[in-house]
């Protein structure tokens, strides 16, 4: 073969392909999406390369829409999501959208969030009858009254727009329930988000650790702490070293406190936290204070078969037995909850954590003494009258 003819039939394979490459070229339309390379910036548009015999031009009004940081973040040579608005202009370019581009970008990514399952972070904009509006990129959410775990059920119509309108600006996580791109609805739900990170902390936690949760509730037998998506509850006995009535003495809604978790019960979606345990244990400052034989003052606690429970500082308790209370005292005194006495340490028993009382024997003379001027009054009252001088 000459090199005539070879250059000759590279010529015509090279037609070849040309017309081959003509034929399979399909122009773009309208609703085309592009991952677009940006060639030129201008104050009034955009001009990026397609990858087809055209360059596209993001027109100054389609910027207007698109975030304002996100414009100041482009780059010539950086990749935009781009769809096609009028393959053919007046100028022989491809009118495309950049904001439309983000939003079907946001589309497959609320797509993808909806099958994993997996939470998002969306600010709250508005709100209207039915719920509240988010920003979801370039998108706008809704999530439905029924979704959002923060309004109580029953609230009054007033009252629960009053509410909805304090979460303007604050960013919620969410979990995307439902996508329709044709009909341009987005629904997210924070109560699914709560339930989400609810089980996720269940099995997490455990018993020992410590964790710190915000006082939500305060209830006659206890205070329940939020722990960042669910509630623990801290029972009366476990708020302090030393005895509480209410848990509002110790305690206010909407405060920050450290807790030790006891245990959980994922079945029940339960969680006992204890405040005591996670503030100084006062029990070895007391007992290298005191010794055997010391007087104190005390405050009765409980009162049950065998004795009296009291407080001798700081939360810390003895036990006085029946045996150590004489039958007059129990007579004269007053020993209730809360009542004051004069006690003496018997025995500290640092092993089992457990001191021994007995009421003072001053305070027990104090009792004799007055039952002996009873006792003398009864003799004078026994003793014959004297005869009326009259």
């Amino acid at each position: 073969m000459t090199e005539q003819t070879q250059r000759q039939e590279t010529q015509e394979q090279s037609f070849a392909d040309l017309l081959e490459s003509e034929y399979d070229y399909k122009p773009p339309r309208r609703g085309d999406v592009f991952q677009a390379m940006i060639v030129e910036i201008n104050d009034s548009d955009i001009l990026v390369d397609l990858g087809t015999k055209t360059d596209g031009i993001v027109p100054s009004s389609d910027l207007r829409r698109v975030d304002k940081e996100y414009l100041d973040k482009l780059a010539v040579g950086q990749t935009i999501p781009v769809v096609v608005i009028r393959p053919n202009t007046a100028e022989g370019g491809v009118l495309v959208s950049l904001s439309n581009g983000l939003q079907q970008g946001d589309w497959i990514r609320a797509q993808e969030l909806q099958e994993s399952g997996e939470e998002v972070e969306c600010p709250v904009t508005g709100t209207n009858s039915g719920g509240i509006l988010v920003e979801f990129g370039q998108l706008r959410g809704f999530v439905p009254n029924s979704h959002l775990t923060s309004l109580p059920s029953r609230m009054r119509a007033g009252n629960l727009d009053d509410t909805k309108e304090e979460l303007i600006g604050e960013v919620l996580s969410l979990v995307v329930l439902d996508v329709d791109p044709r009909r341009r609805r987005l629904v997210l739900s924070k109560r699914a988000a709560d339930r989400r990170r609810r089980q996720d902390l269940l099995v997490e936690l455990k018993p020992g650790e410590r964790r710190t949760g915000v006082v939500r509730n305060l209830v006659d037998f206890g205070a329940f702490v939020d722990l960042g998506g669910i509630d623990g509850l801290v029972h009366i006995s476990e708020l302090d070293w030393q005895h509480v009535n209410h848990p509002r003495d110790v305690l206010e809604v909407g405060q920050e406190i450290e807790v030790e978790v006891l245990n959980v019960d994922t079945e029940r979606d339960r969680i006992g936290l204890s405040r005591k345990r996670a503030l100084p244990d006062p029990w070895d400052e007391m007992t290298e204070e005191l010794s055997q034989g010391d007087v104190v003052e005390g405050t009765i606690t409980n009162e049950v078969d065998f004795g009296l429970f009291v407080d001798i500082g700081k939360g810390v308790e003895g036990l006085l037995h029946n045996s150590e209370i004489p039958e007059y005292a129990r007579q004269t005194m007053s020993l209730s909850r809360d009542a004051k006495i004069q006690v003496r340490i018997l025995e500290i028993d640092a092993e089992r954590r457990r001191i021994s009382l007995q009421l003072v024997e001053d305070v027990e003379a104090g009792w004799q003494a007055e039952d002996d001027d009873l006792a003398e009054m009864d003799d004078v009252e026994d003793t014959e009258p004297t005869e009326s001088l009259y």
